[in-house]
């Protein structure tokens, strides 16, 4: 569910919040009361309701998220701490974290090995990178400039 959320569009993902949003009191209302769907079901649908929204909220969705549906996403995250209660929430986000803080530990550490086992790939991915930093100033540049001839 994280990767096709961010895939879409703003109002895609608006509209994937706001289904977040109206089915996790029907999903997650019965977490601290016994039910037919066990704790760690419970568990799983929470971590996969709030895993995208973690991603929107702390900005690594991989493109640039607008600050409205940054705002709609803490919205709909503190209405599922609200349903689950602030202790299963703060285990489901910590776990959130820490498993996101690890891939990418680990995504950096095969980079560092990478550098040393094969330089002239790690050497051509730097080029990539500094092409995309140039194209990226560019644009920046090209924009402040379109935003003087408006005045």
């Amino acid at each position: 569910m994280g990767k096709i959320t961010f895939q879409m569009d703003d109002n895609q993902m608006k509209i994937v919040f706001n289904c977040f949003k109206s089915v996790s009191p029907k999903l997650l209302g019965c977490y601290g009361i016994s039910s037919p769907i066990g704790d760690d079901d419970l568990h799983n649908y929470a971590y996969l309701l709030l895993l995208p929204l973690y991603r929107v909220i702390e900005g690594y969705t991989g493109k640039v998220v607008s600050d409205d549906l940054k705002q709609l996403a803490q919205e709909v995250s503190e209405s599922i701490r609200d349903i689950i209660g602030m202790q299963n929430f703060v285990q489901v986000y910590s776990q959130i974290r820490k498993i996101l803080k690890v891939k990418r530990d680990k995504r950096k550490q095969q980079e560092k090995i990478m550098a040393v086992v094969n330089p002239t790939r790690n050497a051509k991915r730097k080029l990539r990178i500094a092409a995309k930093h140039r194209a990226h100033k560019k644009r920046k540049i090209m924009t402040m400039k379109m935003g003087r001839w408006m005045r």
